[in-house]
């Protein structure tokens, strides 16, 4: 238990860093008047491959940083806590995998910036685990993430000053990783059910 509640705070510390990284590179373009949106992935330009790296922790306002620090903030925390052996390939994943494909399909027609895409593909990763597992944890979790995000669906939709291809290649890259990862990170009642099929069933006071 007290594992456990050590494991939670240093995930909660992770999240913390990640906000606080994209705050102070705001914090930066602020103070000293510069623009990192060259950083930005720029589609079907090979110095926009950079942005593939760069582009989630760049942002054009601080209003736009808010709405996604808000966004980022739970979702990433319920995802380390969820998935805590996969999380990290899971956002690795997203952050590569929807980035390159919003600068493969999307028209050279801007820089993409923002953590948005990462935020879409960690929802739809939660999502689509639910349906793909059907099992009460995941589904449990799927469920309340579709209620409490379900507004962003209005995101895919396209309009002016938004990049919406990231939203949509990010809610792509969270499918595909939830499926190939349908297997790992079961939630704990199937390990128990597993565990009483093989005969290696202990109490919760044992495995403590």
């Amino acid at each position: 238990m007290k594992q456990e509640s050590q494991l939670f705070w240093l995930r909660l510390l992770f999240t913390i860093a990640l906000i606080s990284v994209l705050w102070l590179v705001k914090g930066i373009e602020w103070w000293y008047g510069v623009d990192f949106g060259y950083f930005g992935i720029l589609p079907q330009h090979i110095s926009g491959l950079k942005g593939i790296l760069f582009a989630p922790f760049i942002h054009g306002s601080f209003e736009h940083l808010s709405s996604n620090t808000a966004a980022i903030s739970l979702l990433l925390i319920v995802l380390l806590n969820a998935y805590p052996t996969i999380a990290l390939w899971v956002l690795l994943f997203v952050h590569i995998f929807s980035g390159f494909f919003v600068w493969l399909f999307t028209s050279p027609n801007g820089y993409h910036i923002g953590i948005s895409g990462i935020i879409y593909g960690i929802a739809s990763f939660l999502i689509a685990s639910g349906v793909i597992r059907k099992n009460r944890s995941s589904t449990v979790i799927a469920v309340l993430v579709a209620l409490v995000y379900g507004s962003m669906a209005g995101g895919f939709f396209p309009k002016e000053g938004v990049s919406w291809q990231s939203h949509a290649w990010g809610a792509v890259s969270g499918i595909i990783i939830a499926y190939i990862f349908k297997n790992k990170d079961l939630p704990e009642e199937i390990e128990e059910e597993k565990d009483k099929e093989e005969g290696h069933f202990f109490s919760s006071s044992e495995k403590e």
